[in-house]
């Protein structure tokens, strides 16, 4: 069965150009890799899909169609994705490959809050295991607010897929070393989080902020942000090999589940 990587992450933060690049890596270490394009309003994509809902769908048609702005049509465009899942099941399926990588919507919260997404992956599942990589920009990062906004909306999307998630800080070559590691130790420091974000001009409340982390952390979220730069292609082989790793925990948990119900 083939392993599903689900790249998500709010717009502008790097999905379609990761995808190519994890893509080109895949494919060089001998993995038998299919990209997916589930964004009908891309209009240009840094690499060539083997599947590609434009294809299927074209945003201009359902704007012309049901009389809708850009924004109405795309909604409805992604919601229409649904019609095409098992057209793009059966082709997975023969091809399978080892890996699928799945380019998401740019406007995430048309994928990960309507029905559509969970229906994907639900979908997808059956003929392989999902992993989702939550994109956080890193230029936008810097801010501990902002921080605490993006693991937040990480925490949404967890709680909302219920699938293994790891979180990634793209864009990493827009920061200097020092503010990079920096942001990639808040994850495991609450307090270096909390001292940083008093220092800001109007900070959160630090009782709420505190109520904030520690629901993040019970969510699972706790662990490993690896920074990358996808432009530089710095921290893309560390990506597959954690990648590489987690799908062999999720291998071994399967097993351990199958042994004791016996």
């Amino acid at each position: 069965m083939s392993n599903f990587v689900y790249i998500l992450g709010p717009a502008g933060c790097g999905k379609s150009t990761l995808t190519a690049v994890l893509y080109e890596t895949m494919r060089a270490a001998g993995l038998e890799v299919l990209s997916v394009n589930l964004d009908p309003g891309a209009e240009w994509l840094p690499y060539t899909p083997e599947i590609d809902i434009r294809k299927d769908i074209s945003l201009r048609e359902v704007m012309r169609e049901f009389r809708l702005g850009p924004n109405g049509a795309l909604v409805v465009s992604v919601d229409l994705i649904v019609d095409h899942i098992p057209k793009i099941r059966e082709i997975i399926s023969k091809w399978n490959p080892d890996y699928v990588l799945v380019d998401t919507p740019g406007q995430m919260e048309l994928f990960a809050f309507r029905d559509t997404g969970p229906m994907v992956v639900r979908a997808f599942t059956e003929k392989g295991t999902p992993l989702i990589l939550f994109l956080i920009d890193a230029f936008l990062a810097r801010s501990p607010s902002s921080f605490i906004s993006m693991l937040m909306l990480s925490t949404s999307v967890l709680s909302r897929f219920r699938v293994a998630q790891l979180n990634v800080l793209t864009k990493a070559d827009l920061l200097d070393e020092k503010t990079v590691e920096e942001i990639s130790d808040w994850v495991n420091r609450k307090d270096a989080l909390l001292e940083k974000l008093e220092s800001e001009e109007n900070p959160l409340n630090r009782e709420n902020t505190k109520m904030i982390l520690e629901a993040v952390e019970k969510m699972g979220l706790a662990g490993e942000l690896l920074p990358i730069s996808a432009t530089e292609n710095k921290g893309i082989v560390e990506l597959v090999s954690l990648i590489e790793r987690s799908f062999a925990a999720e291998t071994r948990l399967d097993v351990q589940e199958e042994v004791e119900k016996f």
